[in-house]
């Protein structure tokens, strides 16, 4: 099968069957003009921009006044709890901006991005999160012998930013990967008839712009983001969904963050760089070759 079915059918067969020919990344190919996806790359890294470098500021200085700290000042930028929870939120609307922008360039209903399926399977990203959350709390136990983040300390600010972290850290990760793997993804491999094609260049592409957008700025973190981008692509594409890719998103921001908040270090949290990146590298590709081995069983309705 070179071509979805309409996106106002679904992508559903007779059977109740997300057909196997059929990737997640070419979802538009009956709406593949050029038009649509220079629209949709456009108006999706305008989003994310906007996000970035207009809203980031203001709301993260009203929610600091909120929450009476010190504001952010961008003259003199510093970390302030405000402006990092701003931030995780904004990212987050990215979710339903993502849905919308499909809808009206592509016609398709926003429930159709999260999954061929028409929404999002809870039941695949619990049974994922049988696999991946022991794989990274293995991991994070590894990353804490090479580089530790110090000695736990355990009071009302750690405690408050970990909660402030488990909600609203998985919440931005999901709005990347609904923009990245979801949108963006989608709308250059509607430009391809083949389905190799699609994926290849569509995943290239994302993951050379997903280290872009995170400030990689050495050979060692652009490498990091664009295996994490290629990894995550290739779940998307194995589970017809952004679920498990949402879930590997999220559970390793998280993972990584928790530890760093409750040793008292957020503030001071800069990314790391050089050989020690080949670790996450490692264990991202790791996780999607779980992911592609067990995807039947994953994905399988009953």
């Amino acid at each position: 099968m070179n071509q979805a079915p309409p996106a106002r059918d679904g992508y559903i067969d007779e059977r109740g069957k997300i057909p196997q020919a059929l990737l997640y990344v070419q979802a538009y190919r009956d709406r593949q003009q050029l038009w649509r996806t220079i629209l949709a790359m456009l108006a999706g890294l305008g989003a994310l921009l906007a996000v970035l470098f207009v809203a980031a500021v203001p709301v993260g200085t009203a929610l600091d006044r909120l929450l009476g700290v010190t504001p952010f000042d961008p003259a003199a930028p510093s970390f302030t709890v405000g402006f990092w929870i701003a931030g995780n939120l904004l990212l987050a609307a990215l979710i339903p901006t993502a849905g919308l922008l499909q809808w009206s360039i592509y016609r398709q209903k926003p429930r159709w991005l999260s999954s061929l399926a028409g929404g999002f399977r809870w039941r695949v990203l619990g049974r994922a999160a049988v696999v991946i959350v022991p794989l990274w709390a293995a991991y994070m136990v590894v990353l804490q012998f090479v580089m530790p983040t110090g000695p736990i300390q355990l009071t009302a600010t750690t405690i408050a930013l970990s909660a402030a972290a488990v909600i609203t850290v998985p919440l931005q990760s999901a709005g990347e990967e609904y923009l990245f793997r979801g949108l963006l993804s989608r709308a250059i491999g509607a430009r391809f008839r083949h389905p190799a094609a699609a994926f290849t260049v569509a995943t290239a592409v994302t993951a050379v712009l997903f280290g872009a957008i995170h400030g990689a700025v050495n050979g060692w973190t652009l490498a990091y983001y664009i295996i994490c981008g290629v990894a995550l692509s290739v779940v998307a594409q194995r589970t017809g969904g952004l679920e498990v890719a949402v879930l590997v998103h999220a559970v390793n921001n998280t993972m990584l963050l928790v530890p760093t908040i409750l040793a008292d270090r957020l503030g001071t949290l800069s990314a790391p760089s050089g050989p020690v990146l080949i670790i996450p590298m490692a264990v991202i590709a790791l996780a999607a070759a779980i992911v592609w081995r067990l995807a039947p069983r994953i994905t399988s309705p009953s």
